[in-house]
């Protein structure tokens, strides 16, 4: 499981490998670029190895995409209503299926109705509280805390904060270029309709 940066528009995954085009500066939290000459042993630069853009943000050639970011509400119903794999009589697994698109459905109506009328949740709430005590500090002079701007904050999008990648073999090829002792074990990856190069995998929220 990788964690998640958040930084110029771009949810990044990195790693402790040396830089060579693309890294992350740990101390100012930026996204980089560089030759990897003057970064390459810093301490602070971590080489980004998926990203995915936000608000319209280009994609970084050369460096693997994360997938899309899923639907939270799609992703509670598949887990609530989970289609049957297996079946003996395939009629009978189809038809269950069809059953459990109408689950699906009506869990996703629910729950965006009910998100409608139950806006803020508790954690909001703590996060609010946390605002005011912060506004109110004696000695901190104005925190520069706007009411509509707090609020819009709680209504962003839920961001994931790690990527789990699915992992797979290197091929025979691949394993004789690499240093011996390397762990025969790679990210799986996938290619989108443009060509690009996608990491296969599952977002994790907490």
């Amino acid at each position: 499981m990788k964690n998640i940066i958040k930084a110029d528009n771009y949810l990044l995954i990195i790693s402790d490998e040396i830089p060579t085009t693309w890294y992350y500066d740990t101390y100012l939290n930026k996204l980089r670029h560089t030759g990897g000459a003057e970064y390459g042993e810093s301490s602070i630069s971590k080489k980004v190895i998926g990203h995915l853009p936000l608000n319209n943000s280009p994609v970084i050639e050369g460096v693997p995409l994360l997938p899309p970011l899923e639907d939270e509400v799609g992703v509670l119903s598949e887990q609530e209503f989970p289609y049957i794999k297996d079946s003996l009589v395939q009629t009978t697994k189809s038809e269950q299926n069809k059953h459990t698109d109408t689950l699906r459905w009506g869990f996703k109506k629910g729950y965006n109705k009910a998100k409608e009328k139950y806006k803020y949740t508790e954690e909001d709430l703590r996060k609010c509280w946390k605002a005011c005590l912060d506004f109110n500090k004696p000695a901190g002079g104005d925190s520069g805390i706007n009411l509509e701007d707090f609020i819009q904050s709680l209504q962003q999008p839920k961001m994931p904060v790690a990527f789990e990648c699915e992992s797979t073999q290197y091929t025979v090829d691949e394993m004789s270029k690499l240093p011996l002792g390397t762990v025969n074990q790679k990210p799986k990856t996938t290619t989108n309709p443009q060509g690009q190069t996608v990491l296969v995998g599952k977002y994790i929220y907490w």
